[in-house]
C-alpha cells in the first residue's frame, strides 16, 4: 500500500513539475504598411516641386538634375509649377582648409603585460567648410498652443470673432546644408610618408568624395523631413509574437504551428495590397489565441503568462491589421492580466497614435491596392 501511495506521489509531483514550465520566447515575422505623415493634404492636391541651385565651382558631384531627381515625396506628383509643397536647396560653396596627419598605436601584450608587438597607423584628417541652405514650404497644422493663441487673438478682435478662419497655415521649414570646421578621415597607412603622398596625389578625388557625402547627407535629411511631414512611404521590418517554447507543455505543438502559420501568412502583407484576405487567413490563429485567454484563467503565474502571450499576440496582430480599437481592447486586457503591464501601456499608446493617424488622413487602412 505504501509503495502504491509513493508511486502516486511521484506521478503527482511529475505532473506538477510538468505543469510549471511555461517559457515564452520571441518568434519573428515580416510586416509592411504605409507610414502615415503628420500633415493631411487633399489627394487631389498632392504635388511638390523642387528648385536646386549649385555653384559651378563644386563640379559634377553637385549636378543639378541628379539632385532634382533624388528629392521625392511618397504619394505626391512632382510638378514644374504651383506645387502644394515646395523644396528649395542651395549648395553654395566648399573649401578644403587643410589637413593634419594623425596616428594611433596598436599594441599586443603577453600574459605578463609585456608588449610583444607594436604597430603605428597614420591617416590624414582633412578640415573643410561647406555652405548651403534648404527650405521646405507647405501647409502645416498649428500645434495646440498655436491654435489656442490664435483663438484668443480672435476673441479679442471684434472683426475676427465671426470670421471663418482655417487652422491650416503655410509654413517654411529651413535648415543649413553645411558648416565650418568639419573633418574627413582618409584611409590608414603604415607610415606617414604614404599618407602625404596619398593626399598629394588624390586631392581631387578627396574633394569629390567629401562633396558627394555632403550632398548625399543633405538629400537624405530633406527626404526624411518630407516623408515625416507629407510622404506616404512603405515601412517594412520584422516584429515578433510571444510563443511558448517549453517542449514539455501540451500547448507547445499547437503554438509552433501557430507561429509557422503567422510567419508564412505575413509574407503576404504589403503596403500596396489589401489586407482583407490576410485578415481572414489569420482568423483561425487569432481565434486560437482568444481561446487561450479562457482556457488558462487561473491566478497561477504559469497561466498568467499564457494569458499574457495571448493578449500580447492579439494586440500586435490587430495593430498590424489596422484595427486600433481591437488592439487597444487587448492592451487593456494585458494590463489587467498583471504580467508585464508596460507592454499593455505601450499598445494603448500605439493604438491611439494609429487611430489619430488614420483619422487625420481620412483613411481606415495603411494598406492599398
Amino acid at each position: 500500500m505504501k509503495h502504491i501511495l509513493f508511486g502516486a506521489c511521484v506521478v503527482f509531483l511529475s505532473i506538477s513539475s510538468f505543469a510549471q514550465k511555461v517559457d515564452l520566447d520571441r518568434f519573428s515575422f515580416d510586416y509592411s504598411y504605409l507610414k502615415l505623415p503628420k500633415e493631411y493634404i487633399d489627394p487631389a492636391k498632392r504635388t511638390f516641386g523642387v528648385r536646386v541651385e549649385t555653384s559651378k565651382s563644386l563640379g559634377i558631384v553637385t549636378d543639378v538634375n541628379q539632385i532634382y531627381d533624388r528629392i521625392r515625396v511618397g504619394g505626391f506628383d512632382k510638378v514644374g509649377q504651383n506645387p502644394t509643397v515646395g523644396v528649395e536647396v542651395q549648395f553654395n560653396s566648399f573649401k578644403i582648409l587643410g589637413y593634419e596627419i594623425k596616428e594611433r598605436v596598436e599594441e599586443k601584450k603577453d600574459k605578463d603585460g609585456r608588449v610583444t608587438e607594436r604597430k603605428v597607423y597614420y591617416w590624414a584628417e582633412v578640415k573643410y567648410s561647406s555652405e548651403g541652405n534648404y527650405a521646405i514650404m507647405g501647409p502645416r497644422t498649428p500645434t495646440q498652443k498655436q491654435a489656442e493663441a490664435q483663438a484668443k487673438e480672435m476673441e479679442k478682435n471684434r472683426f475676427l470673432q465671426q470670421a471663418n478662419v482655417s487652422n491650416e497655415s503655410f509654413k517654411v521649414m529651413s535648415g543649413s546644408t553645411g558648416s565650418y570646421s568639419q573633418t574627413y578621415k582618409t584611409s590608414e597607412f603604415k607610415n606617414s610618408m604614404d599618407v602625404r603622398d596619398y593626399y598629394r596625389d588624390n586631392q581631387v578625388l578627396i574633394r569629390e568624395e567629401i562633396t558627394r557625402e555632403w550632398v548625399n547627407r543633405t538629400i537624405s535629411t530633406i527626404n526624411q523631413q518630407l516623408a515625416d511631414l507629407y510622404g506616404f512611404d512603405e515601412s517594412k521590418g520584422r516584429d515578433h509574437l510571444w510563443i511558448l517554447d517549453s517542449k514539455s507543455h501540451p500547448e507547445y505543438p499547437i503554438q509552433q504551428e501557430a507561429i509557422k502559420a503567422v510567419k508564412q501568412l505575413m509574407t503576404e502583407m504589403s503596403a500596396f495590397r489589401n489586407i482583407k484576405v490576410l485578415e481572414k487567413n489569420l482568423g483561425p490563429v487569432m481565434s486560437y489565441f482568444e481561446e487561450l485567454k479562457r482556457k488558462y484563467k487561473g491566478s497561477d503565474k504559469r497561466e498568467q503568462k499564457m494569458r499574457y502571450s495571448a493578449y500580447y499576440n492579439l494586440a500586435k496582430l490587430y495593430y498590424l491589421l489596422d484595427r486600433p480599437d481591437d488592439s487597444e481592447k487587448e492592451a487593456i486586457g494585458l494590463i489587467q492580466n498583471g504580467f508585464d503591464t508596460s507592454d499593455g501601456e505601450m499598445f494603448v499608446k500605439m493604438a491611439k497614435t494609429l487611430r489619430d493617424d488614420l483619422a487625420r488622413q481620412k483613411m481606415d487602412t495603411r494598406h492599398f491596392e
